[in-house]
């Protein structure tokens, strides 16, 4: 499974679900030698059989079996490369509710790596740094938190200012107001109301820091001019 849009498979929720599935019909449990989930064991879906050009999620169950990594590893008679990962992807789960199938370690923040010669596996971020030998997940850590303390204070400004009961802020030469329509909120910048809703005004301003740091803002202005 070394092609980038293999690769890609593993990232998309269909994935996500069916290996779901296939845990629980087997038990969150090594179909081979049997150690659980519960006691630390990382488990992975193998594939007994591919189909050409067939999804990896689009098996029947029967053609799939949960194994632990060491049964994994042993059945397709390799060991685990420790060189020439590379990581595709990330993702900010919101919550402590993954788990890094190399040490187990619960994740809020899982990185997609993949290597030429192994399947793809969601790992954490020391082990996504171990397996690339990079600094990258590390950095990228704390480039969300670093993202989410300046959205943060953003929201929180002072400068923020109730206008008619619409609260009004001037950022980056522009005027952006929350207004609400009774049952949600919108964005108006500079006279232009956005066609986005939203359900709180504090998620409606975290989506005008949003449009502000990616430079979409001044983007779609620039565009209009």
């Amino acid at each position: 499974m070394t092609g980038g849009r293999v690769i890609k498979d593993y990232r998309l929720p269909e994935w996500k679900r069916f290996r779901v599935e296939m845990l629980e019909r087997d038990g969150h449990r090594c179909s081979r030698c049997r150690r659980m989930q519960v006691a630390g064991v990382v488990l992975q879906v193998h594939h007994k059989k591919y189909v050409t050009d067939r999804k990896p999620w689009d098996y029947v169950y029967s053609d799939c079996e949960v194994l632990c990594r060491g049964c994994h590893g042993e059945l397709h008679g390799k060991v685990r490369p420790s060189i020439g990962w590379e990581c595709f992807g990330y993702d900010d789960l919101g919550d402590l509710c993954g788990n890094c199938e190399l040490c187990g370690t619960e994740l809020r923040y899982v990185f997609f790596v993949s290597h030429p010669h192994w399947e793809p596996m969601v790992v954490g971020t020391v082990c996504c740094n171990h397996l690339t030998g990079t600094e990258y997940a590390s950095n990228k850590v704390d480039s969300i938190a670093s993202y989410r303390e300046r959205a943060a204070r953003f929201v929180a400004s002072s400068r923020w200012r109730n206008e008619r009961d619409v609260p009004t802020i001037k950022q980056k030469r522009f005027t952006i107001q929350v207004v609400s329509d009774g049952a949600a909120y919108r964005l108006k910048i500079d006279s232009q109301m956005g066609k986005q809703t939203h359900p709180t005004p504090d998620a409606a301003k975290h989506a005008a820091f949003d449009v502000i740091e990616n430079g979409k803002l001044e983007e779609y202005f620039r565009k209009r001019r």
